[in-house]
């Protein structure tokens, strides 16, 4: 099957060399935006640079100007070196249609392949229901008997679906060596402490120190956010069931 999605490059000099050997590192939108919100963290706290994008059939019709990260793109790579890791991130700031999800997934397989990677790092969530205690943070599935270890129980027999599952099936399909972490997170809201769980996993990979001060802040923030909206909600719900006087 021909492939209808690709990669745009920024960086016409950009040669497979460069990223050869790399951390291959994504992550997606799903149970408490934990792949995303720790991507795109990454990626900005590593100092990498934006080297491309990967273009879809379905493209979301979307974007939006910041000043520190330009124009912003759906699918967007970048790279860089950290101390003596080559790192490539793929920042999902969109969900693929839901039309080409595999197709997508599969490129991401055949894009990692290409660049010879190191290891596929896979980020997401998963739901603190499945929490054997309150002190587990994460649980964690290896592809293809990765290079890398974790210190933390394997999760088996529980589904996992969505862009999140396809992308593991086809780096496994395509003899990729990785791994995927999953932080307990609340699934229906953003989880930034979540996130920052990841990217202290993440930071003992590379064996790079990685702050997660903002990511805890903004959490902080989300959940003052979420507080209030519950006590307005309340408020609402209390007045509404009070009988209501009509004067005439």
């Amino acid at each position: 099957m021909k492939l209808r999605i690709k990669f745009i490059p920024f960086i016409r000099s950009l040669r497979v060399e460069d990223v050869k050997n790399s951390y291959f590192i994504t992550g997606y939108q799903g149970y408490g935006l934990v792949g995303y919100i720790a991507t795109r963290y990454l990626a900005k706290e590593l100092g990498l640079v934006k080297v491309g994008f990967i273009k879809t059939k379905y493209m979301p019709e979307f974007t939006m100007y910041t000043r520190d990260l330009d124009l912003l793109y759906p699918f967007e790579v970048y790279a860089g070196s950290v101390s003596s890791n080559r790192i490539v991130i793929v920042v999902n700031n969109a969900t693929p249609s839901e039309a080409e999800r595999a197709e997508y997934a599969e490129f991401l397989a055949r894009f990692a392949k290409k660049l010879a990677v190191r290891e596929v790092i896979l980020i997401g969530g998963l739901d603190q229901e499945y929490k054997a205690s309150p002190e587990e943070k994460y649980r964690w599935i290896p592809l293809n008997n990765p290079i890398t270890k974790l210190d933390a129980s394997v999760l088996e027999d529980r589904y996992i679906v969505g862009p999140l599952a396809l992308t593991m099936i086809f780096t496994k399909a395509y003899g990729l060596r990785g791994i995927v972490v999953l932080p307990f997170t609340e699934p229906f809201k953003p989880d930034p402490r979540a996130s920052a769980i990841a990217i202290e996993v993440i930071s003992q990979i590379l064996r790079v120190k990685i702050g997660t001060e903002k990511l805890i802040e903004e959490a902080a923030l989300l959940e003052a956010i979420e507080t209030e909206k519950e006590r307005i909600k309340k408020t609402i719900e209390e007045s509404e069931r009070k009988p209501h006087i009509t004067y005439i």
